[in-house]
């Protein structure tokens, strides 16, 4: 057994042991030294209670979570990394034929071709094809980034039309080196587990972000390469339009408390407010149209909560090849003067949303700071401006919903849940089998609890079951 020996790997730095030790002693003693100012502190800003009782037990939960880490199916993983790799290929192969130049297929720098140089994929796309140039970098080249290459196919002009198939390849190879170098770099432990850094501050609104890899970011379809162990199921309990009930809550918005006291569809009833449908109208639409009009009601929702305007709400950029886009959720294409006469409609019925974002904005522009319902102050300081405005009123969703699932995992961790993921508005468990019923009940009767916030209302929740993440079915206990 070999003896404890000093770390001397600071020598590199050419200092001695005792100037090294003596900056450690003094680090840890002002380190120290800061426990009761930043006490005091907590509680002049009025968060001591919430960090006493809330935050640092749920530093342990954390921990205990992360410690289960999430089980990498090697065999699922390595499936797709083939299909990625064979869907660069063909990418690759349609792009570069149609370069008849040939430029493009010559290795530049790191790149085995051109399409991987935004300036030699520029040259090409508005050289070569002659496209369009709809922005440019702040060098002053031609932008060939998805906003940019979106402009074009949005304004497509008969002349581009034979190289249409080129630029949705673009589109698709983007999607697919995205997916490639951020989410297929796993490393797991030795047994196969993947333990993902969790960023409990990582988020203005309190959210949980994961670093290594970004849980909170994987492509739905990339989700089933997490499995459960053998004899075990993984157990996922969502709240049901978090978000959009607190809204409703906070805000005082009868006709949305409505809906959700008489589990109506909130969707389907915001879209026949913004589109002035009556029940009948609703039943009698075109069969194409209820799914787009009850997405855009959707996004339009979230929009407002996220304490943006109708005019400014941007199509989420996704890729439009025709492998992808039969799986994009479907949304109306309306001009900016019919969304904001949609808004308007809606906003005359639901108008103490708007009237309370602007109490809760100008409350912060007084106080620099947000008070919780849920027990916690969010302090503002950086000058006012649209984006801070927009910033300030999405907070109460945002970070009330953040708020509301750190206080369930803190009493779910108490109850020994074995939670291996919180996701956005969600629990992820990995339970034996014949347990599913038990903690699916239990975690439901937590989570559905009455919040005080909120007027002690109950929020409900869908329970799912399944043997990998993507692949979950509703829970018929």
């Amino acid at each position: 057994m070999s003896k404890w020996r000093v770390n001397t790997e600071h020598r590199f730095l050419n200092l001695s042991d005792i100037t090294l030790g003596t900056y450690n002693l003094h680090d840890s003693y002002n380190t120290a030294a800061l426990v009761g100012p930043l006490f005091r502190e907590l509680q002049d800003r009025g968060n001591l209670d919430y960090v006493l009782n809330i935050m640092e037990p749920l530093q342990r939960a954390v921990i205990n979570m992360q410690a289960r880490g999430m089980l990498r199916s090697r065999e699922a993983l390595e499936n797709y990394r083939k299909e990625v790799r064979d869907g660069l290929n063909q990418t690759d192969k349609v792009i570069l034929a149609a370069d008849p130049t040939g430029e493009l297929k010559k290795p530049t720098g790191k790149y085995p071709n051109g399409i991987g140089s935004s300036q030699r994929l520029g040259k090409f796309l508005f050289g070569t094809l002659e496209f369009k140039s709809t922005k440019t970098t702040d060098k002053g080249l031609d932008s060939t980034d998805q906003e940019a290459l979106g402009r074009i196919l949005k304004g497509f002009r008969k002349k581009d039309e034979p190289h249409r198939q080129v630029l949705e390849s673009i589109f698709h190879r983007s999607r697919l080196r995205t997916i490639q170098q951020r989410y297929l770099n796993l490393e797991a432990g030795s047994d196969g587990r993947v333990r993902a850094q969790v960023k409990m501050y990582g988020t203005k609104t309190m959210r949980f972000a994961y670093a290594d890899p970004p849980l909170q970011q994987f492509p739905l379809e990339l989700r089933h390469i997490f499995i459960s162990r053998p004899g075990y199921l993984f157990l996922q309990v969502d709240y049901s339009q978090l978000e959009a009930r607190i809204l409703a809550y906070l805000s005082g918005d009868l006709p949305s408390i409505t809906t959700f006291l008489e589990n109506k569809d909130v969707h389907q009833e915001n879209a026949c407010d913004l589109f002035n449908y009556s029940q009948e109208d609703w039943e009698q639409l075109d069969s194409g149209l209820p799914k787009p009009t009850r997405n855009f009601a959707k996004s339009f929702l979230y929009g407002i909560s996220y304490g943006g305007e109708v005019e400014t709400m941007k199509t989420k950029t996704f890729c439009p090849c025709p492998k992808c886009a039969p799986h994009m959720p479907p949304t109306l294409k309306l001009k900016k003067t019919e969304m904001k006469e949609a808004s308007d409609r809606w906003h005359r019925k639901h108008f103490r949303v708007r009237d309370w974002q602007a109490e809760i904005a100008e409350g912060v522009r007084k106080k620099h700071y947000y008070q919780s319902p849920m027990g916690c102050r969010r302090w503002i300081a950086k000058p006012w401006g649209p984006d801070l405005d927009r910033e300030v009123k999405n907070l109460p969703m945002q970070f009330g919903g953040a708020l509301i699932m750190n206080q369930r995992q803190v009493e779910l961790d108490r109850m020994e849940a074995p939670i291996v993921l919180q996701m956005h508005d969600s629990f992820l468990l990995e339970v034996p089998e014949d347990q599913i019923d038990h903690w699916a009940s239990e975690v439901k009767g937590v989570m559905e609890q009455p919040v005080q916030g909120l007027g002690d209302v109950s929020l409900p929740c869908d329970v799912e079951v399944g043997l990998n993440w993507r692949d979950m079915k509703p829970w018929m206990g």
